[in-house]
């Protein structure tokens, strides 16, 4: 019995060894790689390159395929019993049309010589709509959901490749994109075809991603844009009056296309409207530092989402979704010498009758407890700069997995016979990641080709496109069909090359 176990065994080896023998070879090559580091493109821009196929001997096939493809994995710990649960959605499937001409005639790859398939693909501004075909909960997840998500979740994708940076992702949860070559082959026995070798190189995408209208507050329970608090004049002591801070979702930070340029800092500003109602004749208190974080909230399920995910809710992990939050530090400053001044109702009342534009829209409302007519106001300007040491990627909402941003603001101030603790009152605001676009004159000039902007726009448009109908498990359906003008407009931009 153990004679036959060790004659059974050498010949899977020596059959294993003869198939690695005959499979064919293959590279990829993509138009302006650098050794080390990692292509990244973005909306509009094409992915060009050329595949070359080598073999050691004469070998049969049938079909070679060049895909580009984007693929969703998420993986969440179960709550109910031990053991994870995870989706894989290939919510992108682009292919390489290859001419009939083009093959060996008969389908035979021959030893010592190489053969060579050109590609282009285009990164599409939107996915096709059956990419989401769940249910929904509200009217805007259909847009946000065809939209391109960007890379995430793979460190070495994270920046240009060279530098490992950390874009702030779980390891359950990933977004890839690749080009994909296989030599496919029909078996002898049943239908189908099997890819007898393949290979894949990996890429990064960054689209192009404009600004949102602002979150609607009162729908995430975890933002606080207004908070009041009482100040005191030390403990057990009476109160000096009530201290009011507000602010507004700031502009969006525009990220940088990939291999953009930078012109200026990447950043945005914060502003931090203050209010003080005193109990008598009060003075309001001194302001002492300004702590500014940015808070990042990955969301991953399962299952598709059926409404945009909130950081507040039943726990997630009982139903199958997960959330990973991290705290970036971004600036600590002094606001000592910010003034305070002093203001009316009275005078309040004059400036809304008249067409004086020096009345300030973002003027804090009165506090619960304000009855008097004097009050005092302060506004505290906090710059938002982005630490080098960090990836991010544009705000996303994908069916199964989010990536949103807050700013969590913490201002402390001085009350008298305050020596413990130092008070401070505390705002969480959101904020929104854009990626800004490539010049049509950039694109223009990297397909050679010399177009309008019309014509540039018609051309950016997605080919096949794969979209899943099931969530719960790694089968994947294509339903996606590539238009009926591709073709030609693929040959005359090669002619024209």
């Amino acid at each position: 019995m153990s004679t036959a176990t060790s004659i059974n065994s050498s010949g899977s080896d020596r059959l294993e060894n003869w198939t690695r023998r005959s499979q064919p070879k293959i590279e990829i090559y993509l138009e302006g790689q650098t050794e080390g580091h990692v292509n990244s493109y973005t909306t509009g821009e094409s992915i060009d390159g050329t595949i070359t196929v080598t073999v050691d001997h004469e070998t049969r096939f049938d079909e070679i395929e060049i895909v580009f493809e984007g693929i969703s994995r998420t993986t969440v710990e179960r709550a109910s019993c031990p053991g994870r649960t995870g989706s894989q959605q290939m919510f992108l499937k682009l292919r390489q049309p290859i001419d009939e001409t083009e093959y060996p005639t008969p389908r035979v790859l021959e030893a010592g010589r190489s053969y060579e398939y050109p590609f282009t693909f285009v990164i599409p501004d939107r996915l096709l709509p059956q990419v989401c075909s769940h249910a929904k909960k509200n009217a805007h997840i259909q847009r946000s959901h065809t939209m391109l998500p960007p890379t995430l979740g793979d460190p070495i994708l994270a920046s240009n490749g060279k530098t490992l940076l950390d874009d702030m992702a779980p390891t359950m949860s990933q977004i890839a994109y690749a080009v994909r070559a296989s030599v496919l082959q029909k078996p002898l026995v049943g239908q189908g075809v099997v890819a007898i070798a393949a290979v894949g190189k990996k890429i990064r995408i960054i689209p192009t991603v404009e600004e949102e209208p602002p979150i609607e507050i009162s729908s995430s329970p975890s933002l606080c844009t207004r908070k009041e608090k009482t100040v005191k004049r030390g403990t057990l002591r009476g109160k000096l009056g009530r201290i009011v801070a507000s602010s507004s979702q700031p502009r969006p930070i525009q990220l940088l296309p990939p291999s953009g340029e930078p012109t200026d800092t990447v950043s945005t500003v914060a502003t931090v409207n203050l209010r003080f109602d005193p109990v008598g004749d009060e003075q309001p208190p001194p302001l002492g530092t300004l702590t500014s974080k940015l808070r990042v909230n990955t969301f991953f399920s399962s299952g598709p989402w059926e409404d945009f995910p909130s950081t507040t809710g039943m726990p997630y992990a009982q139903i199958g979704c997960g959330l990973y939050t991290e705290s970036v530090p971004l600036l600590t400053m002094c606001v000592a010498s910010a003034q305070w001044t002093k203001q009316s109702t009275a005078a309040d009342y004059i400036r809304r009758d008249s067409t004086d534009s020096s009345a300030s829209d973002s003027s804090v409302g009165p506090s619960a407890i304000f009855t008097g007519d004097t009050y005092y106001t302060a506004s505290v300007v906090v710059p938002v700069t982005l630490p080098a040491s960090k990836a991010f990627v544009p705000t996303f909402h994908s069916c199964l997995m989010s990536r949103v941003y807050a700013l969590d603001l913490s201002l402390t101030y001085h009350t008298p016979a305050t020596n413990i603790m130092t008070p401070t009152v505390s705002l969480r605001v959101p904020v929104q990641f854009t990626s800004q676009p490539k010049s049509a004159e950039l694109l223009k000039a990297a397909l050679g080709v010399t177009v309008t902007q019309q014509e540039l726009e018609e051309f950016f448009q997605p080919r096949n496109v794969t979209s899943p109908t099931d969530f719960s498990s790694n089968n994947v359906v294509d339903v996606g069909l590539a238009p009926p003008e591709y073709s030609e407009r693929l040959s005359a931009l090669r002619a024209s090359r």
